[in-house]
């Protein structure tokens, strides 16, 4: 026992310490600034410009180490071929001073003749000083490449934020550890059928993930919020380290969804220790786990940008260590999970507006639930802890959500739609069929029952009144599109019901049990439209965006209709934009907001400098924005004074997510354009006048 102690504190200590990233030598780089002499290389060839057999240049790619450029057939079409530094690739046969040409693996013979004439012309336009030299154990600290978008500044804006004390990935490293090492202390001596149960649990909820999990933007103020544990990954050492060494672009959409996914996947390990404490079984651990791997509703946000599934993770593992702090035989096991507890609370309560909630909850569990198996003395320093973070975090908490606080408390009128909530299928998650699998909540039933009858009422209790406190709350906003994102919140104490009655029916009903499970392991299949369900006009709206970045070459101006309040903030392309690459921040397009009447004047100020400057790759978009904002005819106005081609354009059924934008909204139903333009001729001065 002794040695596994050891053993248990040596790698705990291991995991504490992680606290930083080694920067890592890094490749020729692309220099930042010459987007308009990389374009000249292809000169008289422009975007658009038909070059041999049919096949036109279409793109331009300017990434941080190659070049990726387009080319596309009036059929639609298309071939790629990059140009990378010589070194990169000394055997290729074509190369002029500063690039070597590498051709695609599934390259087309009826595009080679384009592709030989490009080169051609860039080896006869390339004079050198394209590149860096390589950048040798330094991150990089100037300017980032390409011109930094004009976007409105406010709480929601950008992505200058403040540091946070541990990288992102590193946390996401330390969780994962956390978690590994608590099920191996309560696996230890647990039957050999679970330590094989549990990994092969967390492996099939990855690939069902992988599989099903929609990449999306499915949250509120998708293109303006940036979530903590995001900003950690995005701005930390270790993703600017992997950009450098491996000459990778990691944009923030990309990063949002796989930093969710990594939160994801690792909680069913999670919750498994938070059941296992909590109801004192592993057979309960191994259940809830196994549920929470195949559950439709946590599958679907597992690779979006949102923040409830990091939530989830965080809380859980809170009360892990919570319960292993009061319950643990083990002096040493009890020494570190309160060491750790103060890394996981914080910033578990300011992830989400409501997660402040859950220091009642905690506070509640330490001191209503087992109370004879944990010492006066540990529950009080239990209290001290999860309550005292709690009030470390209030100043922060109150004044990210002042103006929340202030409307909910002024009128309470929204408490009474509580009962509403429950009582309507399409509303209340848990009794969703669409959404919910029917064994669920049959299971969650039979476990309260089974629980109340073997005396544990305050485990009923508590786990029924988790439930209504956060049905209570996330009553203040119900939005029926919106309600399976705000109930992630019941997901936790809904299946600790369920989990709460597996080792009776253990012992009385296996095979009902092996039943359940079965229909559980087909539920992502059965479900999986409503899983990948992406038909709402925002998630449409990215689709098109994120394939129009793979269009619009980098160092590209953007103009961007934005509307007249608030939303003048949600640019898409300067989101979609955004990245990492060599080791600092990069901004892909110069965005430019074309704002309706009303809006401060310098603002459009900028705007007519952009046509005065007459930029070589200058696009237009009209998104959403000019069919749901109130002064969206002004997008028309904008089309009239500075025209140009339909690079792509999709037509969209209105539906709306988010119904903020519902007020000016057309029918649902009303088909409305997506349409980027590029612009080739430029108006002169004049050219916004009509907006005026």
């Amino acid at each position: 026992m002794a040695r596994r102690n050891r053993y248990f504190l040596i790698f705990f200590a291991f995991a504490l310490m992680l606290v930083s990233f080694e920067a890592l030598a890094g490749p020729h780089v692309l220099r930042a600034g010459r987007e308009k002499d990389v374009l000249a290389l292809f000169a008289p060839f422009s975007l658009g410009s038909s070059v041999e057999g049919g096949w036109r240049l279409w793109s331009v790619s300017i990434e941080a180490k190659q070049i990726v450029v387009g080319l596309r057939e009036s059929n639609g079409r298309e071939e790629r071929f990059t140009l990378v530094h010589p070194e990169d690739a000394p055997d290729v046969p074509d190369h002029s001073q500063s690039f070597a040409l590498v051709r695609s693996s599934s390259r087309n013979p009826s595009s080679d003749k384009a592709v030989g004439v490009l080169f051609e012309t860039v080896d006869k336009h390339d004079t050198g000083g394209f590149w860096e030299a390589p950048v040798q154990d330094q991150r990089k600290t100037s300017e980032p490449t390409g011109v930094a978008a004009r976007t409105p500044t406010g709480p929601k804006a950008g992505i200058a934020i403040s540091k946070f004390a541990i990288d992102g990935i590193l946390g996401i490293g330390l969780i994962w550890t956390l978690g590994i090492l608590l099920a191996a202390r309560l696996l230890k001596e647990a039957p050999r059928w679970m330590r094989v149960a549990l990994p092969a649990i967390v492996l099939l909820g990855i690939v069902v993930r992988l599989e099903f999990a929609p990449p999306a933007l499915l949250g509120a103020w998708p293109w303006s919020r940036v979530w903590p544990n995001v900003r950690a990954v995005f701005e930390g050492p270790g993703l600017a380290a992997l950009s450098t060494k491996y000459g990778q672009t990691f944009y923030l959409t990309d990063v949002m969804g796989w930093t969710n996914f990594a939160y994801a996947a690792a909680m069913p390990l999670v919750l498994f220790s938070h059941a296992t404490y909590l109801l004192r079984d592993p057979r309960a651990g191994i259940a809830a786990s196994f549920v929470l791997a195949f559950l439709p509703q946590h599958i679907r946000f597992s690779r979006c940008e949102d923040a409830f599934v990091p939530s989830l993770v965080l809380t859980s593992l809170a009360f892990a260590l919570i319960h292993a702090w009061l319950r643990d035989p083990s002096k040493i096991v009890r020494a570190l999970v309160l060491v750790a507890m103060p890394f996981v609370l914080y910033p578990g309560y300011l992830l989400r507006p409501l997660n402040m909630l859950f220091v009642g909850v905690y506070v509640a569990a330490i001191t209503l639930l087992h109370p004879e198996t944990a010492p006066m003395k540990r529950r009080i320093v239990g209290l001290v802890v999860a309550g005292g973070v709690g009030i470390a975090a209030l100043p922060s908490f109150v004044s990210t959500n002042e103006a929340a606080l202030g409307n909910a408390a002024a009128d309470l009128g929204w408490l009474g739609r509580t009962l509403t909530v429950m009582f309507t299928p399409h509303l209340f998650v848990l009794t969703d069929l669409n959404v919910t699998p029917l064994v669920l909540p049959v299971l969650a039933l039979i476990g309260g029952v089974f629980a109340w009858r073997r005396g544990e009422k305050r485990l009923v209790i508590f786990l029924c009144g988790w439930l209504m406190l956060f049905i209570t709350a996330h009553a203040f906003v119900v939005e029926p599109a919106m309600q399976p994102r705000y109930h992630m919140h019941l997901v936790v104490p809904f299946l600790l019901l369920g989990a709460a009655g597996v080792p009776q029916l253990w012992q009385k009903a296996r095979a009902g049990l092996a039943a359940a499970c079965l229909v559980l392991l087909t539920a992502p299949f059965l479900h999986r439209h409503w899983i990948r369900d992406l038909h709402y006009s925002e998630m449409q709206e990215y689709a098109f965006v994120r394939q129009a970045r793979d269009i619009v070459p980098d160092g590209c101006t953007v103009i961007e209709y934005v509307g007249t309040d608030h939303r003048a903030m949600e640019l898409r392309f300067a989101r979609i934009g955004e990245s990492v690459a060599s080791g600092g921040p990069h901004r892909r397009y110069d965005v430019v907001p074309a704002f309706a009447p009303g809006i401060a004047g310098e603002t459009k100020q900028s705007v007519d400098e952009v046509l005065q400057k007459r930029p070589a790759c200058l696009y237009v978009y009209e998104g959403l924005a000019c069919s749901t904002d109130p002064a969206g005819d002004a997008c028309a106005a904008l089309r009239r004074k500075i025209p140009g081609p339909v690079v792509t354009q999709v037509e969209i059924p209105i539906e709306l997510y988010d119904r903020r934008m519902a007020a000016s909204a057309p029918r649902t139903g009303t088909l409305v354009p997506l349409t980027l333009r590029r612009i080739e001729v430029m108006p002169g001065r004049e050219a916004l006048r009509g907006l005026e």
